[in-house]
């Protein structure tokens, strides 16, 4: 059963509460007729998805290093703002999914008096100097975004701040263009990044989206993740980048899709991952290649794969605190370090 345009469904039991929900839009919908990525990337999937959440999984130590409701700091300079625990549609990848789609996702957003807290921790780090807004949306929760980004500018040691969204590919039609009009005046830098993975999601009215957004001011990025069965060949990464590069939007990351019950169907060989970026490197612009990313669980470090231009051993990681993993496998299954993991230097 699934929530439609942010409308609960009527009748769901309580057993089907312990998944990680299906949640589209009449957007997503539409296009899920003519794309097979669409219908991969947000339609329930029985075979795979049958198993319980753990609500308890805490994936790269964000619930560890929570400071106050909603704000994490995992490394020096920077935290994550998750102003609200649902998103327009639930990516059926999602890592937060012991978050998202299920537990907190019934709370909603961050009250006000939680975002007045975030901000006082922040005002009372100097050291922090960049603040990206995330959950779930942000964009789910515009007057806690406002009310941040109003209370950040009082705090004269946040430099930058970020807003990463899902919105412009899930609900074009439903963005609000004054908020964030107002929000980007108020800073000389401010980025936007939006997460996309598949050509097919740069429709018309996303395409639409992203030329408003950059007349208004934002710095476009985009984020992406390797997907099986979506992306994972040379000519769809090729169109989705050289697009991105043509309308202004610089490809940032490239994730490894991270390996839980739920999402082993779209997790890719890392081995495959490497030699598509390769190719990709020697083929399209600078500007037009993201970083290809693993981000290590249980502890801290998004870890930038190498091409096949470097000779590297894969079977020997380091996190970020110089702690080594044994890779077991080329899906990023590794075996971590004794003692407690990220709980120690960078945080």
């Amino acid at each position: 059963m699934s929530d439609s345009d942010g409308d609960v469904a009527d009748g769901m039991p309580s057993q089907t509460q312990e998944r990680f929900k299906e949640k589209t839009t009449r957007f997503i919908r539409a296009a899920a007729e003519r794309s097979d990525a669409f219908r991969k990337m947000y339609f329930f999937d029985p075979v795979h998805e049958d198993v319980p959440i753990d609500t308890s999984r805490d994936l790269f130590l964000e619930k560890a290093l929570t400071r106050s409701k909603g704000l994490v700091q995992k490394y020096p300079g920077r935290v994550l703002f998750m102003l609200s625990y649902t998103c327009a549609a639930n990516c059926r990848y999602c890592e937060r999914q012991d978050r998202v789609g299920v537990s907190l996702d019934a709370e909603g957003r961050l009250h006000d008096e939680d975002i007045v807290r975030a901000v006082d921790f922040i005002a009372a780090n100097p050291d922090v100097y960049e603040v990206i807004f995330s959950g779930g949306d942000p964009l789910s929760n515009p007057r806690g975004l406002e009310l941040a980004c109003q209370l950040l500018a009082k705090v004269p040691t946040v430099k930058v701040l970020r807003i990463h969204t899902r919105y412009p590919v899930q609900v074009p039609d439903k963005i609000d263009f004054d908020l964030l009009g107002r929000i980007a005046a108020q800073r000389e830098t401010f980025y936007l990044s939006i997460h996309i993975d598949h050509p097919d999601e740069l429709t018309p009215e996303t395409e639409a989206v992203i030329r408003r957004l950059r007349k208004q001011g934002f710095i476009l990025l985009c984020q992406s993740v390797f997907l099986r069965g979506i992306n994972d060949d040379y000519d769809t990464l090729k169109r989705l980048f050289g697009r991105l590069f043509e309308l202004g939007v610089r490809p940032y990351y490239i994730y490894h899709c991270q390996p839980i019950p739920t999402t082993m169907r779209f997790v890719m060989d890392i081995a495959d991952e490497v030699a598509l970026m390769t190719r990709l490197r020697e083929e399209m612009s600078g500007l037009a290649f993201p970083q290809h990313v693993v981000e290590l669980q249980h502890t801290t470090g998004k870890l930038i794969a190498p091409t096949n231009h470097w000779n590297v051993d894969w079977r020997k990681i380091h996190d970020f605190t110089g702690n080594e993993y044994g890779l077991r496998d080329t899906t990023m299954k590794v075996q971590p370090p004794g003692g407690v993991p990220g709980k120690s230097g960078t945080a």
